[in-house]
């Protein structure tokens, strides 16, 4: 029997790390983020953004600048069951100003980078990928609206499991690195566990895709999958301060399959990406959050790293 009780309407766990991929060859994807598994009882909106540094280097593909990034996201219960989103971004691509900060701490740590072996140039804002994006100078883009839905299959106190289908509207020009010009659809299934004090999240999601042709070798995947593992946990334990009350930590995991098929592993390779977020529940429906992404090991189809601000209400 499904039913929701006053205490998981509760959680305040509805809404892990704000999570977006912020990579231009990922983007021009439908992009998934973490869904939390629970049917919240009022309409909520969050905003945020963020500034990711990108370098990546090959034969077909030189992307070299700063990303920033304003997301807007709105969610609102249609049932105590059914739930519906949207999400609207808008991108700024530059020369940032990551690049010095981050040869200072490159240098300190004594870490050798493709930033450093390929040729990287402080300062620079080069986006070309083929023949089919020329970008030299910086530009505003509109990215995909997204809209989705969410349907909870089952929940008690402390467990919650639901569903939720998406698509992807190709309303932005191909030529800002940003869309395939074609319409994507998103499945997924989540699953959330809330212990006392730390609560977990997880998402399976496959996405189905419209063809995106670079060339005759790299071509965009039909299918691709996508997993996540999010938790959150208090900090008053670890710091039993009445100012950390409503501090959470959050930290969570994310694996992409590759978005295209080509001999060119900057494009055709998985991805790994680990979040961190302070989180400051300023009411029990309003938070601020800070969130760190960083791109791991085969640090391809992602940023270096990305850092930014979001707030919910």
């Amino acid at each position: 029997m499904l039913f929701v009780t006053k205490e998981l309407m509760a959680q305040s766990f509805t809404t892990p790390i704000h999570s977006t991929n912020q990579y231009i060859n990922q983007v021009i994807m439908y992009r998934p983020y973490t869904s939390a598994a629970v049917i919240q009882e009022q309409e909520d909106v969050t905003m945020s953004i963020s500034q990711s540094n990108v370098f990546q280097k090959s034969t077909n593909l030189t992307a070299d600048f700063g990303l920033t990034t304003f997301d807007l996201t709105y969610s609102t219960p249609v049932t105590r069951s059914f739930a519906f989103s949207f999400e609207f971004p808008l991108y700024y691509v530059s020369r940032g100003f990551l690049d010095k900060p981050l040869d200072f701490v490159h240098k300190g740590l004594g870490i050798t980078t493709t930033r450093e072996n390929e040729g990287h140039v402080d300062d620079q804002m080069t986006y070309t990928i083929t023949d089919k994006i020329e970008k030299y100078d910086p530009y505003f883009a509109a990215g995909n609206p997204q809209i989705e839905i969410k349907y909870l299959l089952y929940s008690d106190a402390k467990l919650s499991f639901a569903m939720n289908a998406g698509i992807k509207l190709p309303l932005e020009k191909t030529s800002d690195g940003f869309t395939n010009g074609r319409v994507d659809y998103m499945y997924g299934l989540a699953l959330q566990r809330e212990y006392d004090s730390i609560a977990w999240i997880t998402n399976v999601v496959i996405t189905y895709n419209g063809e995106r042709r670079l060339s005759p070798d790299i071509v965009s995947k039909q299918i691709r999958y996508f997993f996540f593992l999010a938790n959150q946990f208090s900090l008053k334990p670890l710091l039993p301060f009445a100012f950390f009350d409503r501090w959470k930590f959050l930290f969570a995991y994310q694996y992409s399959s590759a978005p295209y098929a080509s001999q060119d592993k900057k494009f055709s390779s998985y991805t790994h990406l680990l979040q961190f977020a302070l989180r400051n529940y300023l009411e029990s429906k309003r938070y601020v959050e800070l969130f760190f992404n960083q791109n791991t090991i085969p640090r391809h189809n992602e940023a270096d790293v990305t850092f930014g601000l979001s707030y919910h209400f």
